[in-house]
């Protein structure tokens, strides 16, 4: 009975050490354990047709020998953050939390408010849903990530295991180079999530407008960016074990300075508060005298305007306490502003029905057809598409896996 003891216990002890060598990250691991990695690339701003405009033969790669959407559609409003954090979270706006770039929370007395340096996206105190992000590192696997909106906060007591705070500074190839050094991780280290962001397509289409050579020039840099991407992988010998997802937030379009309204002429704006401008305002009244502002901007030309209640469904931009009483909107080209402010020469934000504000999906990789083009798809079907994709359980979101099977081997 004693040798069987110690026997037993031997044996017990030997196969508890294996098991930890083994998820230590011993030689015999292959390539994708423990998960087949997804890298997640956003290029904001580019604009559904932008492969039309020049050469871009590293996208063309990842399209011939992958899938492709006729185009991403955006969540309203089709700006920056809200945009990227629908594409995390799977879910509209009104539901994660982060209504626009600039907004307001009564119960905080905050305002939230983006760009390097930005104490609120920052703070996780903002998103209301569980970034991709979370998700991964919930289920103990590693996510990394260099630069994604609101990557840098912690959400539900979690940060990615490896993240930048973010600043515009980085190249968009040492952005790759960051990637593929966290690739080259071993075992259990290797990330299972990894995530970059590129901002000079969308920076030049607003400063230049989207069909300028300045805009058309950034798309030839990020594309070659990508080929860096491509390049290493291949030198790892894991370009075919790996899925690799590029999206953007919105598109863009034409904003002339000879197309705008300016609010002043309609309202007197010390009884109101004005939240942003551009493609949309949202007016809070003071002493809360919404029907005599909603009357007073009513039949201004090339603007519909929409008491909270009233919004349009398909918008999904209603229920959330920091949407204002008024919603302000402008047709596609012209902008709403305020006096000593002018438009830019490009622009977003605008109804997502209108073509321009289509963004992109292409996809690359093991879990992904070849050679596929598909329908325009909903940027909030996303997460569940790369949960799947890890093998992770997702977490509450407005979005539909079989949206997305199509793109799927």
């Amino acid at each position: 009975m004693k040798y069987f003891i110690q026997t037993t216990l031997l044996l017990c002890l030997c196969i508890l050490f294996s098991c930890s060598e083994t998820q230590e990250g011993g030689s015999d691991q292959v390539y994708g354990e423990p998960g087949t990695p997804l890298i997640l690339i956003s290029i904001d701003g580019f604009r559904w047709d932008y492969f039309d405009k020049v050469a871009t033969p590293n996208l063309d790669k990842i399209i011939n020998e992958g899938v492709k959407a006729e185009g991403l559609k955006t969540s309203y409003p089709s700006k920056t953050f809200p945009n990227h954090i629908s594409i995390v979270t799977g879910s509209y706006p009104s539901n994660h939390g982060i209504i626009s770039n600039y907004f307001y929370d009564a119960d905080f007395d905050e305002y939230f408010y983006i760009g390097a340096g930005s104490k609120a996206a920052q703070d996780g105190k903002w998103i209301n849903r569980e970034p991709i992000w979370v998700t991964v590192e919930k289920q103990l696997k590693h996510a990394m990530i260099m630069f994604w909106p609101m990557s840098d906060a912690e959400i539900l007591g979690i940060r990615p295991s490896e993240y930048y705070v973010y600043s515009g500074s980085p190249s968009n190839p040492s952005r790759m180079n960051q990637l593929l050094e966290w690739l080259d991780l071993t075992g259990t280290d290797r990330p299972t999530f990894l995530a970059s962001y590129f901002s000079t397509v969308d920076s030049a289409g607003h400063s230049y407008g989207p069909d300028a050579q300045e805009t058309i020039d950034t798309i030839t840099e990020v594309d070659n960016a990508i080929g860096n991407l491509l390049a290493g992988l291949e030198s790892r010998g894991i370009l075919d074990e790996v899925n690799i997802m590029i999206v953007s937030d919105h598109g863009m379009t034409e904003t002339p300075d000879s197309k705008y309204i300016n609010i002043a002429d309609y309202l007197n704006l010390d009884d109101v508060v004005t939240v942003g401008r551009g493609p949309f305002m949202e007016i809070r009244p003071n002493e809360n005298d919404i029907e005599s502002v909603y009357q007073a901007l009513q039949n201004i030309e090339h603007t519909q305007v929409f008491k909270k209640e009233d919004i349009p469904a398909q918008f999904h931009y209603k229920n959330n306490d920091r949407i204002e009483p008024i919603l302000l909107l402008a047709d596609e080209h012209w902008s709403i502003v305020t006096p000593g402010y002018s438009s830019s020469l490009g622009s977003h934000g605008y109804d997502p029905d209108y073509k321009s504000m289509n963004g992109i999906f292409i996809g690359r990789g093991p879990g992904f057809k070849s050679g596929f083009v598909g329908e325009e798809v909903h940027n909030i079907h996303l997460y569940e598409m790369m949960c799947k994709l890890m093998d992770i359980t997702p977490s509450i979101n407005d979005g539909d896996i079989t949206a997305t099977t199509t793109f799927l081997k």
